[in-house]
């Protein structure tokens, strides 16, 4: 528990300085938001007017304790350009967005962790040297270049999808889901090619300590050694690789959002960062970090709990 609510404090404490700075490096980058409104329309007593109705002359810190208290009362603000609810804006897209993103980290799973260990079972043969060769391709390639190249082939060579054709899930849940199938696709590549690294690299480890010798002695078989025993110990180190991979595939679905063409988060903050709409921007920020710091937070907790030696010195 000591240790739970440490690393708690220390989550509070990265939110509250994350906040800080979001709103801080909105309020000193050069632009005039109500100038960006108003355009070509701008007089000094209209742009004096709609400042005042932003809020934009109450003093920094004011209007930073009045965002951050609404903020955690779960008012996101109201948007500059559409002036309706940051918190509806996000809502309508964000289901998009969190179905990509976890079909994406499914996928890592499901890639990485058969490879990593096929690759460390048969590691020096000619089939780790594929699987090897294979990952140090696939984490050179970004994701939007990927990503481009699967529009290219499976879009527009293979026609198993129309690039373009996004479809919501009330009007086609199939077409939806099949849609995002390849985005998903793109994102996991990369990642799921570091995690097979990231895998073997602790199961080779694993390997070549003591205990699975010990456990060879008694008869077990090289499966039962590598599942009943390494296994277990190797995915320590990777969990943690699976929770950074979790935030970096949060963060890429905004550009592959752009690739695909998918409304999604990622497309509604782009846009609101080209008109200067900061209520829509910080906001979207702000809920990318708190995933991104609790997903970690929960790994320190599994990692924990795997590994009871992890102890807090007090």
């Amino acid at each position: 528990m000591k240790y739970a609510g440490k690393k708690l404090v220390s989550l509070l404490m990265t939110l509250l300085f994350v906040s800080f700075l979001v709103f801080w490096a909105f309020a000193v980058i050069p632009g005039d938001p109500a100038l960006a409104q108003l355009g070509t329309n701008a007089t000094p007593e209209r742009l004096e007017a709609l400042r005042e109705e932003m809020g934009l002359n109450v003093p920094f810190l004011q209007r930073y304790m009045r965002w951050l208290l609404h903020f955690c009362k779960g008012d996101l603000g109201q948007s500059y350009s559409y002036h309706i609810p940051v918190s509806d804006m996000i809502l309508e897209k964000l289901p998009i967005s969190l179905c990509m993103t976890g079909m994406a980290f499914v996928m890592v799973l499901l890639i990485s962790i058969p490879l990593g260990i096929l690759s460390a079972k048969h590691r020096g043969g000619k089939l780790d040297t594929v699987i090897c060769a294979g990952n140090q391709v696939l984490m050179s390639v970004p994701p939007f270049f990927s990503g481009i190249l699967i529009t290219l082939l499976f879009g527009m060579v293979l026609h198993w999808f129309t690039p373009g054709g996004f479809v919501s899930m009330q009007q086609n849940p199939a077409g939806f889901f099949g849609y995002l199938l390849f985005p998903a696709f793109a994102i996991a590549l990369p990642k799921a090619a570091m995690a097979v690294k990231t895998l073997r690299s602790a199961l080779v480890t694993e390997l070549g300590k003591d205990y699975p010798r010990t456990a060879y002695s008694r008869g077990n078989t090289r499966n039962q050694v590598l599942y009943g025993h390494v296994l277990k110990n190797a995915m320590i180190p990777v969990l943690t690789f699976f929770g950074m991979a979790l935030s970096d595939i949060l963060t890429g679905s905004i550009i592959i959002e752009q690739v695909f063409g998918i409304p999604g988060i990622g497309r509604i903050l782009l846009t609101s960062i080209m008109n200067r709409d900061y209520p829509v921007v910080e906001a979207i920020i702000m809920l990318m970090a708190i995933t991104v710091i609790v997903v970690n937070f929960l790994v320190d907790l599994l990692y924990r709990k795997l590994d009871p030696q992890i102890h807090v010195e007090t």
